[in-house]
């Protein structure tokens, strides 16, 4: 069975509408491996993506410098590579990946999915 868990900073500075919307997301029972969520810029210009990342496995999921893409229709908007927390086995839990701006071949138009490279 999945569980949802929070980073302890998001546990800290969520909202309890926002993570209501998480929670509503899971339910659905979507299985991809990155469930989007939200998408905005910061005052910087750098591209934040909300996604829930999941983990399905049985194994843990080591995030160490793994190559994360932007993909808007079929098109890349940004890659970058990222190291971010191990995620549990059987775990689904929210992540924003930040995009800076000067990694951006394309403003994107709408919301994004990610994909591991």
């Amino acid at each position: 069975m999945q569980t949802f868990q929070l980073q302890s900073a998001w546990r800290k500075t969520i909202a309890e509408g926002d993570l209501n919307e998480l929670k509503a997301l899971l339910a659905v029972g979507k299985t991809e491996r990155f469930i989007p969520y939200r998408q905005a810029f910061n005052y910087r210009g750098d591209l934040l993506v909300t996604v829930i990342i999941q983990n399905q496995s049985s194994e843990e999921d080591v995030w160490e410098s793994k190559l994360i893409a932007c993909v808007e229709e079929g098109e890349t908007i940004a890659e970058r590579s990222f190291s971010i927390q191990t995620v549990p086995p059987y775990t689904s839990m929210p992540w924003t990946f930040i995009f800076p701006k000067d990694s951006l071949a394309q403003t994107p138009v709408k919301t994004g999915t990610l994909q591991e490279r």
